[in-house]
Parts: C-alpha cells; structure tokens; sequence
C-alpha cells in the first residue's frame, strides 16, 4: 500500500537508467529503501537473481531463470508483455527458532507436506526424512502466493502457511503468521526496525514452535518405541495445540544438597570456532562459554548463572550435536 503506481514507475525508470550506465546486461536486482513521504533512495545493485525473485515471476508470469540464461546465450528476448497484474507474497521458511531469537535449527525432517492450491507455489529443498545440516544457510523452502490485491494475497498466505506442516525443525512459520494478521503489516505502516521492537513485547503464538525438535531435556522424550501385539513401532510426540509451547531449555540445573550445578548444552548441531573460558575458571552469569557456528551463523553460549567451570569436554574445531555437553559449572 506504501508504494503506489507513481512510485513504481519512478522506481523502475531509476533502476532501469542505472542498469544503462553500467552498461549491464542480463538479469539483476536494484534495492531502494523508501520513507514516509514517498522518497526512495538506493541501497545496492546486485547482479544476480536473489530469493525474492519469485515475486516478480508471480505477477509477470516470467521465468526469470530461463531469461537469464537465454540472455547468456546471445538470444534476444521480448518483455513487451509483461506487465505486473496483481500482488504477490513470499516467505521464508528457516529451520530457526524465533523466540530464541533466530537460533538456528539444524536436524532431520520427520514430517513435510506442502500446500496446494491455484496460485500458491512452493520452493523448496527437501523432502520427509531429509537432514537440514549445520553447514549450510538455514532457508530450506520458499512459500509464495499471489492475488488480485495485496489483502487477498495476504489472506491467501495464511491458509497456504497453515496447510504447510514440517516437523522436526524448529521453523519460522508461525513467525509469519504472527506477521501476517499484524496491524502494521495489513496497513503498510512497518518500518525497517519495526520487527524488532514488536518482537521484544509481543506474546508469540505458534503451533508448537520446535515441532518436536529433538533438544528436549531428559523425561520429556520426544520419540517412544511402543510393543504392540509382540511389535515394535516407533511413535513421535508432538504438540499441534495452538496455544503456544516454550520450548525446553538447553540447559538444566541438578540440585543436591547444597550443591548445585548447571550443565549447558548444545542447544543445536554445530562446529565450536572458540572456547572463551579454562577448566576452573571462576565465571559471571552471562560470560561467553564457547562460540558456535552453525548454519553460517556463529552463537554465542552463555553461562546461565555465576560459578566455577567444573567440566570443559569441549575444543576449538569440534563437532557437537544437539544436547551435547559444552560445559559443567558448580
């Protein structure tokens, strides 16, 4: 709604004279960040198709994909026709958890079904049973719809998030549908710092935001191996109430007497890059443990209260899995 028909023809007119002072041919994206009075300033060029591209494909009904290969192999190429009809919305889905903000979330895919529908498409790079690994970015699909309006598309987006089930990973659809029914996006009215400050107060509702990611803390199993009949079958619990489920800390406390000690977990595949703290070191609440890379992102570990590191079975290089144990502190 913020960016009206003048607007967009001022915006392309401006990308498509930068594409002619370059010089540059093929296909290529040019950001532009726009204020509250209707001005727009340039951000960056990229000469390169980005994620978002399946926007514009949706309300042209180009495939940019093909264009751009076409364009490298000397054929020239008509695009007379392909005026933008409608509205389109995409989503990212990341295997992240976002209410821990944005942590990553690698692991196997115990349950995947996509949405269908006319004018709903999926992106996606994985199937039941795959293994989303650490190394790599976390997006694994990209959900895109598109309308007559944006208030339509919007609405379509909601009933293709919620047919979209992935289980195992924690993933940002809820996030999206928290998005989606917000005052500020149905409006327009959100800025580039809006989300932040609207997640540090809102309540997040979600189904079962980890879908059994398997991190849950000992006697709260995840999977159970029932004999049934003189059978053994494998059965994985999980929660589709919609009401919203915190997910179990990575780390717990084991009381005995007067001593106490916290042992911290990882909270997610990964490779360890440092290791901040020695085996008796004396330590705050909040000191940086260890630092995790995974899924291109390093993540600091925190100790959850003050006190002695007791155990240290970790080094700089190594592997860990989820619910491994980085540290021991007393």
């Amino acid at each position: 709604p913020v960016v009206d028909e003048g607007l967009r023809t001022r915006i392309g007119e401006a990308a498509i004279a930068l594409a002619k002072a370059a010089d540059y041919v093929n296909a290529g994206t040019v950001e532009c960040i726009v204020d509250d009075d209707g001005g727009f300033y340039f951000l960056e060029m990229n000469t390169r198709l980005q994620v978002e591209h399946t926007v514009t494909e949706m309300v042209t009904g180009l495939d940019l994909v093909a264009l751009q290969i076409a364009v490298a192999l000397g054929e020239r190429i008509d695009l007379s026709s392909a005026q933008p009809r409608g509205h389109a919305i995409q989503c990212r889905i990341n295997a992240e958890d976002p209410t821990r903000n944005f942590l990553p979330g690698p692991g196997r895919v115990t349950g995947y079904r996509e949405p269908s529908g006319p004018f709903v498409r999926v992106d996606s790079a994985i199937r039941e049973g795959d293994e989303i690994p650490p190394d790599y970015d976390s997006m694994f699909a990209k959900l895109i719809v598109s309308a007559e309006d944006r208030e339509r598309a919007r609405r379509r987006m909601l009933r293709a998030l919620d047919e979209l089930h992935v289980e195992g990973v924690p993933t940002t659809i809820p996030l999206h549908r928290w998005i989606l029914r917000t005052r500020e996006f149905r409006e327009g009215s959100h800025t580039t710092t809006w989300l932040e400050r609207a997640l540090r107060d809102a309540e997040l509702p979600g189904v079962d935001w980890t879908a059994a990611a398997p991190s849950e803390p000992p006697g709260v199993p995840a999977e159970l191996l029932v004999e049934l009949d003189g059978r053994r079958v494998p059965v994985r619990i999980f929660d589709r109430r919609r009401s919203r489920a915190p997910r179990p800390p990575s780390r717990h406390e084991a009381h005995g007497g007067e001593h106490v000690h916290s042992v911290i977990a990882a909270p997610m595949q990964g490779t360890i890059l440092r290791v901040l703290v020695e085996p008796g070191q004396e330590i705050r609440a909040g000191e940086v443990i260890c630092i995790l890379e995974a899924m291109k992102m390093e993540n600091a570990i925190p100790a959850p209260r003050e006190g002695v590191v007791s155990e240290l079975p970790i080094r700089a290089g190594q592997v860990v899995a989820v619910g491994q144990t980085l540290a021991v502190i007393d």
